[in-house]
C-alpha cells in the first residue's frame, strides 16, 4: 500500500514539473499571437490591393505553420491542409496559389518577435500552428463596383429568403435533413446555368432545390466590369432541418 501511494505521488509530481516547464508562447510586438494574426491579414490585404489580385482566385481558410526560434528569428513557414502529414494536417482544401504568394508577401513584411521563453528566463525553439479566415468577400466586394444582385438587392439576403419560400421541404423530406450546397452561374442575360452540387444529403432534395434556383431566371442582375455585365458565379449554401429528422 505505501509503495502505491509513494508511485502515484512521485506521478503527480512528475506531471507538476511537466506542466512547469511548458514555455509562454512567443510575442510579437509584445502582443499575443492573435494581435499577430490580425496584422498579417491586415498585410494580407494590402498585398490584394497592391498586385490588384482577383478575389475569386483567393481561398477563404488557410493554415500555416512556423517556427519562433530561441534567438528570435523565424523559420519554416509552411502551410497546412489535408494534403500534410503528422502534426500539420490540417482539413482544408490546399490554398489557392495567389493566396500561398500573397500571404507568403504578408507574413516577410512583419517583424518584430521575442521567443517563447521559460518561467526562469531559458528561451527556446517554438512551432506556431494558425488557422486563418481571409475575408475574400470583402475584398469582391471592394473589386465589384458593381456587384451581382438579386431582385435589385445583395443575395446573400434577398435570394436566401426567396428559396425559404420557394423550397418544398416538406413531409416528403421527413426523414432528410443536411446541408445542400449548389454552385451555379448568372450569364450576362440574366439566364442561370447549374454548375455543381457541392453537398446534399437527398437527390431528391437536390432536384427540388436545384428546380427553385432555375426558376430565379430573369431576376438577377449579373456584376458589370466597366458596365458591361460579365458570367458570375454563385454558390447557394442552405442547411435543412425537419422537424421529423
Amino acid at each position: 500500500m505505501k509503495s502505491g501511494l509513494l508511485s502515484v505521488l512521485f506521478l503527480l509530481s512528475g506531471l507538476f514539473v511537466f506542466a512547469q516547464e511548458q514555455p509562454a508562447e512567443p510575442r510579437f510586438n509584445g502582443a499575443d499571437v492573435q494581435y499577430f494574426m490580425r496584422r498579417l491579414i491586415g498585410e494580407f490585404g494590402k498585398v490584394v490591393g497592391e498586385r490588384q489580385i482577383a478575389a475569386e482566385t483567393l481561398s477563404p481558410k488557410v493554415a500555416v505553420a512556423f517556427e519562433v526560434r530561441a534567438d528570435g528569428s523565424v523559420g519554416e513557414w509552411r502551410f497546412r491542409d489535408r494534403n500534410s502529414e503528422g502534426r500539420d494536417r490540417y482539413d482544408v482544401e490546399p490554398a489557392s496559389e495567389t493566396t500561398r504568394e500573397a500571404l507568403t508577401e504578408a507574413f516577410s513584411r512583419l517583424e518584430g518577435w521575442s521567443p517563447a521563453t521559460y518561467a526562469d528566463g531559458r528561451t527556446t525553439d517554438y512551432t506556431l500552428r494558425l488557422v486563418l479566415r481571409l475575408p475574400v468577400e470583402k475584398y469582391l466586394r471592394a473589386q465589384e463596383p458593381d456587384p451581382l444582385l438579386f431582385q435589385g438587392k445583395d443575395p446573400r439576403e434577398s435570394f436566401t429568403e426567396w428559396m425559404r419560400t420557394r423550397v418544398q421541404y416538406d413531409a416528403r423530406y421527413a426523414k432528410v435533413g443536411g446541408v445542400v450546397r449548389v454552385k451555379f452561374y448568372i450569364e450576362p442575360t440574366g439566364r442561370v446555368v447549374i454548375g455543381e452540387v457541392l453537398q446534399s444529403p437527398d437527390e431528391q432534395l437536390t432536384k427540388e432545390v436545384l428546380r427553385a434556383i432555375r426558376a430565379s431566371k430573369g431576376k438577377w442582375t449579373p456584376r458589370k466590369v466597366d458596365g458591361v455585365p460579365q458570367r458570375t458565379a454563385y454558390e447557394f449554401n442552405c442547411n435543412y432541418v425537419n422537424d421529423g429528422y
